[in-house]
């Protein structure tokens, strides 16, 4: 009775922390001085809406390198009828997860499979569809970056010391947990402290307000450009497994059952973009400073997961990552729960393998 007690406990406490987030989201989005309300949307053929006009999706404003700016770009989303709204970013503390909750956003094109299963245990109905990156020794998830004269040498030097984090989230400050949570180490001795502005935790690192930052793509590699901080770790050194990167592309369900064939427009563009990305790095990288306004050659990038279905191991190496921390408990959701394989991309034409050689 104890033990069923205290799941009901952080059960509640779950669903009651996410929707309190949401009523920041509003006056976080930046796009705007009022909310954005969901713009009426059309039939679920993509490019067919009642007007004969393409399907337009709203996504938060991109500040990372990614697979939905080059799938813009590059005008894989037009092929396939589809319209990009950039709505915004959103303010500190608040995720794509309750953005969508709101229907500030279509479509969540940042985060991971814990995630989507801490939102669903907080009854948001949202469903992975697409891949996104994976893990990789030589372009990681994360880098942990310190002052070029920081006297740590390790990730075992975190404890008692500052670092930041975009938001509070698995792969920020749950990677972290988890690495000291195995050497034994204390992980409730670290002082996270949230920096979600673009470039924030990198100048911060290097004025000593912070000891280590948890840099995501691309700014990590213009702080190493720089030169001011140098690598402690990445995240690649704590897993060593492509899925502890693995990122996730979703919609709610009820707009995968309303707009089914929207979904696997997106779902075909998102895999073409993966692909290019892959095999035209230089290239895509251009395309990306200029939307995210950087230098190309100080962008660091992710490797991207090719498989055109979302790997079960993948799911389940975050479920692992996620039920050590203590997220939830084993058995309160499933990983079967978090994704759908119904939407497989076509395959890509070969002119996308040699666009930008």
């Amino acid at each position: 009775m104890k033990k069923s007690l205290l799941k009901q406990k952080r059960f509640s406490s779950l669903v009651l922390t996410f929707f309190m987030a949401l009523t920041l989201v509003l006056s976080g989005c930046t796009s705007s001085a009022s909310a954005p309300q969901p713009a009426p949307h059309g039939s679920s053929e993509p490019g067919a809406t009642a007007e004969g006009k393409p399907f337009v999706l709203k996504v938060v404003t991109q500040t990372t390198f990614s697979d939905t700016i080059i799938a813009d770009k590059l005008g894989f989303f037009a092929d396939e009828g589809i319209q990009i709204e950039y709505v915004g970013s959103l303010g500190q503390g608040v995720t794509q997860y309750q953005a969508l909750a709101q229907g500030i956003i279509d479509v969540v094109t940042q985060g991971h499979p814990a995630d989507i299963a801490k939102a669903r245990l907080a009854g948001v109905k949202i469903t992975q569809v697409a891949p996104g990156f994976v893990d990789d020794a030589d372009n990681p998830h994360i880098m942990y970056l310190v002052k070029k004269d920081s006297p740590l040498k390790t990730l075992d030097d975190l404890v008692g010391k500052k670092v930041s984090v975009s938001f509070s989230g698995v792969c920020t400050d749950g990677y972290i947990k988890y690495y000291l949570k195995n050497k034994g180490l204390d992980p409730d001795s670290v002082e996270f402290v949230t920096m979600n502005q673009p470039g924030q935790a990198e100048q911060a690192v290097t004025q000593g307000l912070i000891d280590v930052t948890t840099s995501h793509t691309p700014y990590g590699g213009v702080a190493l450009r720089q030169g001011d901080v140098r690598l402690l770790a990445t995240s690649w050194d704590i897993f060593h497994s492509p899925g502890a990167g693995f990122s996730a592309r979703a919609f709610s369900d009820e707009f995968i059952e309303a707009h089914p064939d929207v979904v696997q427009g997106f779902v075909n563009a998102m895999y073409r973009a993966r692909v290019f990305i892959n095999n035209n790095l230089d290239y895509a990288k251009q395309e990306a400073g200029e939307y995210l306004k950087l230098d190309p050659a100080d962008l660091s990038s992710n490797n991207f997961d090719q498989n055109k279905s979302i790997d079960p191991a993948y799911i389940e190496d975050w479920f692992e990552i996620a039920e050590t921390m203590g997220l939830w408990e084993h058995g309160d959701i499933s990983p079967e729960e978090v994704y759908t394989n119904q939407f497989v991309p076509e395959d890509v034409p070969v002119s996308d393998a040699t666009i930008g050689k």
